[in-house]
């Protein structure tokens, strides 16, 4: 019985060819479940799966698509978005036999499969990002709509697991009023075959207009109030002033454009490259995420800097981690959580540009150091496995399963 293949429901709000680590993530954990001889069945919003026509063949998992509009309904009126979402997956459920739910984002896909589940089916939510967290200093979170936190602390509490990829989550879990035993802890994964690749670092630095004989930098994210690039444009400033080596800070990721600007304006565009969003590349080669052109940039690195405010998990530091690439983050949630408070990593206070800028210049010029820190970043990056994790989401999957019976 314990080995029979599970049919598993995973409806979400957001999916491929979004790129991030909510989708990356979903990507890997079904494309596992279906190696290991289960039948996970991803119900995307309609604009995702239009968007997926061409590659839909290629995905090893089933992909199934919630009704046109549904997102449109859940914006303007939040209460009775989700009463649909609750009422199509019933259907859902009727009509495909579903052995367990794996929700994943909160809102509104969580709570309407909460409102559906709870006491009949079993399932688990995963939070994601601003489905549970809110940092009102720089409007991020859902929650800071009321309807949406209202819905939120009513339904999310009921579900049979809500799944923690940090502690940080497991926190805003527990401020909700869940039970300890109704936690689970499971983080976001990694492919770290994908990030031993080995690359020309020469050929990728020239091609992004990087030298190669700069000490090269890497942030990834998208440009978000969140993400402290601001913070690092300033450090970059106070580096270029103290330091005498040659560096460079390479920033991927979506609206990196709108930083040209305020580079200029500091007087650092000659250390700075925005590359845009990166990664895409392989959703028509295999789908293997990210893709190759972002996977090569972080071997083509020397250090990882992530000054990020605020994160669900910071995806981006594991995939650096498992590349290799010594880590410069922040304390804030999150990032805090990955290099547990400075074991894994170099850690300074959240928008202190000073201690940004102290820190990138000793990794710099402390080869010692640094290569300490690479051996920390590797072994670190081996407990983030994918298929280690989707050991423990089957184990829930059977856990919820019997305690439903």
């Amino acid at each position: 019985m314990t080995d029979a293949p599970l049919t598993i429901g995973m409806p979400t709000s957001t999916f491929l060819p979004a790129l991030g680590g909510v989708e990356i993530g979903l990507h890997n954990i079904a494309t596992r479940l279906t190696a290991r001889g289960h039948n996970p069945i991803i119900l995307a919003p309609a604009r995702n799966v239009h968007a997926l026509r061409d590659q839909r063949g290629e995905l090893p998992y089933k992909l199934a698509s919630f009704p046109p509009k549904m997102m449109t309904l859940i914006h303007h009126w939040p209460d009775l978005g989700t009463r649909f979402v609750s009422g199509w997956l019933a259907w859902f459920d009727r009509h495909h036999g579903i052995d367990a739910w794996h929700g994943t984002v909160g809102f509104p896909t969580g709570v309407g499969l909460v409102r559906h589940a709870h006491a009949k089916r079993p399932h688990l939510v995963r939070c994601a990002g601003d489905d549970i967290q809110m940092a009102p200093e720089i409007g991020y979170g859902m929650r800071l709509d009321p309807r949406i936190d209202k819905l939120v602390r009513e339904w999310l509490p009921r579900a049979d697991i809500l799944v923690a990829i940090t502690e940080s989550v497991a926190r805003e879990y527990a401020k909700l009023g869940v039970a300890p035993e109704r936690i689970r802890r499971i983080p976001n994964g990694v492919d770290l075959d994908r990030f031993a690749m080995q690359v020309d670092r020469a050929a990728i630095r020239k091609q992004h207009g990087i030298p190669e004989d700069a000490f090269l930098y890497l942030a990834v994210g998208r440009n978000h109030p969140k993400k402290g690039y601001r913070d690092l444009l300033q450090a970059i400033r106070d580096l270029a002033d103290r330091s005498e080596t040659g560096f460079a800070v390479a920033i991927a990721g979506a609206a990196t454009d709108e930083l040209v600007t305020e580079a200029a304006h500091l007087g650092i565009s000659e250390h700075l490259h925005l590359l845009g969003p990166l990664g895409q590349t392989s959703l028509v080669e295999g789908l293997k995420l990210p893709g190759d052109d972002l996977v090569s940039l972080y071997r083509a690195a020397d250090a990882f800097v992530f000054p990020s405010h605020i994160e669900t998990f910071g995806i981006a530091l594991v995939e650096a981690m498992a590349a290799g690439l010594p880590i410069i983050t922040t304390d804030g949630p999150g990032c805090r959580d990955i290099i547990e408070s400075g074991q894994w990593g170099d850690m300074v206070p959240v928008g202190n540009t000073a201690a940004l800028a102290k820190a990138m210049q000793h990794m710099m010029h402390a080869a010692d150091h640094r290569r300490g820190s690479v051996d920390r970043s590797r072994e670190r990056a081996t407990a983030f496995s994918w298929d280690h994790i989707v050991d423990q989401y089957v184990e829930v999957y059977r856990d919820t399963m019997a305690k439903t019976r």
